[in-house]
This record gives structure tokens, C-alpha cells and sequence, in this order.
């Protein structure tokens, strides 16, 4: 197994950086001109993290390339949120609902991608597993907030649920997954079942660690 060349680091950072100007600025203006309520400007700044991967999955021909750019960025980008944290209106910008929530759900992301690429490309050959895994989790847990927050009204009462979340939420969930993975899978039958799991994973799980345990959920059946 060679390692990654540093052209190939360059060029998986290369991919997202012409995604995230358009997007970012995009976004930017979007929430500018329009002021969308909070809950929608944060789940739109997630988007841009949950792309993260995947662009520099389609942008690589090997894996170890786009594991040891994520590695190096997960390392990166936790001293420079520390010190972000200490400017005033960050965590107005980022909606934060916690101290040191970005910064600690950012490393999850990047480091937890980084294992689920190892995983679905580099032991089974499956790069676009790994894709579809990270996006319908990802779109999925943006339709879960959204829906969840504005118009939930049951709240789910199964055994190790988190009693916070809402059933039309997780339906949301469930829906968009699903639309997701047909998009990047095809019509396959085994993405409504990998999106039931994801759903229902994500409702067992607590303290934001959902970032890496349903994106692998997904993986795993898919």
C-alpha cells in the first residue's frame, strides 16, 4: 500500500475548497438578506461539513489520499476553533448550544469520516458506501432538526430513545435518507432498510455521538 502523495493531499484539499467558497458564500449572503430562523443557518453550516468527505472522495482515486487530509484537518481545525471560541459572536454565528460544541462535533465528524472511509474503501472496496453512508445521515439529521423542531408534537417513548425527540422528526429522518440513498445507490431495497436503521440509531443515541454511530450503522447494512 503506497502512501499518500502530497499531490494527492493538495488535490483533496483543492476539491473542497471550490466547493466550500461557492457554498459558504452562498450561504452567507442567503442568511443575510433573508434571515432564516436559527435552527435553519446552523443545519445549512452542517451541510457544508457533511460534504466535507464525500467531495474529497470524489475528487481522489485512492482512499489513503482523502484519510490522511481528513486525519491532518480534524488536527487543524481544533486549535483553530479554541481559538475562534474566544472571539465574540461566534457562537451567535455557529447557533453553539453548548461550550465547545463546534469544535468537538467538528473533530467527530472529520476524524469519524476518516475511520468510515478507511473502512468502506480501503477494507471493502466500497468508496461510494462511504458516500451515500455520510449524506443520508447527514441530510437526514438536517430534515430530522428542522421537521422535528417546527412541527413535533410526539415524542418518542421507546425503550434507550432520547425522550427529547419526536417521531415526525425521526419520519423525516427516515424520508430523507431514504431519498438520498436511492439518489447514489439506485433503487435498491437495501437503502430503505439502511435508512430504518439510521433512524432508529439515531434515536438511541445521546450526546451527540450520532455522528459517527449512525453513519456506520448505515454503512454497515448498505
Amino acid at each position: 500500500m503506497l502512501p499518500a502523495a502530497p499531490d494527492e493531499v493538495l488535490a483533496c484539499i483543492v476539491a473542497f475548497v471550490r466547493f466550500l467558497v461557492p457554498v459558504l458564500t452562498a450561504i452567507l449572503l442567503g442568511c443575510h438578506f433573508l434571515k432564516p430562523p436559527q435552527e435553519v443557518r446552523r443545519k445549512l453550516l452542517h451541510m457544508v461539513a457533511f460534504f466535507l468527505a464525500p467531495v474529497m472522495i470524489w475528487a481522489s482515486d485512492r482512499w489513503q489520499p482523502v484519510v490522511v487530509t481528513l486525519v491532518a484537518m480534524g488536527a487543524l481545525l481544533w486549535p483553530l476553533l479554541a481559538a475562534g471560541e474566544r472571539i465574540p459572536g461566534f457562537e451567535a454565528f455557529f447557533v453553539q448550544r453548548r461550550a465547545h460544541e463546534v469544535r468537538r462535533s467538528m473533530l467527530l465528524l472529520i476524524w469519524g469520516d476518516a475511520v468510515l472511509v478507511a473502512f468502506c474503501w480501503g477494507l471493502c472496496v466500497q468508496p461510494s458506501v462511504a458516500v451515500a453512508s455520510i449524506l443520508m445521515w447527514g441530510c437526514g439529521d438536517a430534515a430530522a432538526a428542522l421537521v422535528g423542531k417546527r412541527f413535533g408534537r410526539h415524542h418518542v417513548a421507546i425503550p434507550l430513545a432520547d425522550h427529547k425527540k419526536t417521531w415526525e422528526g425521526s419520519a423525516a429522518m427516515l424520508a430523507t435518507s431514504a431519498l438520498v440513498g436511492f439518489a447514489l445507490q439506485g433503487l435498491n431495497p437495501t437503502v430503505l432498510v439502511a435508512a430504518a436503521v439510521g433512524a432508529y440509531v439515531e434515536l438511541i443515541t445521546h450526546s451527540g455521538f450520532d455522528t459517527i454511530t449512525v453513519p456506520f450503522a448505515v454503512a454497515i447494512v448498505l
